[in-house]
């Protein structure tokens, strides 16, 4: 019977060790409690050390990155955003990149937007607060919030 025992031991023991490998390699990548990519709004925080708050012009620019798809929406603070995005072990590329082009009264921070979007290629999540990196130096923070109200921009 210890026999038994101790051969199940054994052969459950590599299973167990490769979990706890697989759960530290995931924690690196996210902190406990910290906000998953996909599927959150991200509202914008700076643009390239800029910090922005609410315009009554316009509203919060935020990102979506669409769970079950590779589909990233948004909206830039007057139009709204769309895109593919592709993740993998922390690093991340936005491809096919527009948006619709009513006319805006802040349509410098939405150029910047779309050139750091179309820049970015790692990301970070710390708590509720999403970095984007461009060749390992912060071009973008984002929070994670409630879903926004945009305007028909039809």
């Amino acid at each position: 019977m210890n026999k038994m025992l101790r051969l199940s031991f054994l052969t459950i023991l590599p299973f167990l060790l490769a979990a706890c490998g697989y759960v530290r390699e995931k924690n690196q990548q996210f902190g406990e409690g910290d906000t998953v990519l996909q599927g959150s709004y991200w509202m914008l925080l700076s643009l390239q050390d800029q910090q922005f708050k609410d315009n009554p012009e316009t509203r919060t620019a935020y990102l979506r990155f669409e769970e079950g798809s590779d589909d990233l929406k948004g909206f830039t603070g007057c139009n709204r955003l769309m895109g593919k995005y592709r993740l993998s072990n922390g690093s991340i590329q936005l491809t096919n990149l527009s948006s619709s082009r009513a006319m805006c009264p802040i349509i410098e921070q939405e150029n910047m937007l779309m050139d750091v979007l179309a820049k970015t290629d790692t990301y970070r999540i710390s708590g509720e607060v999403l970095t984007l990196y461009a060749q390992n130096e912060a071009v973008a923070t984002f929070r994670a919030g409630a879903e926004p109200t945009i305007p028909d921009t039809r």
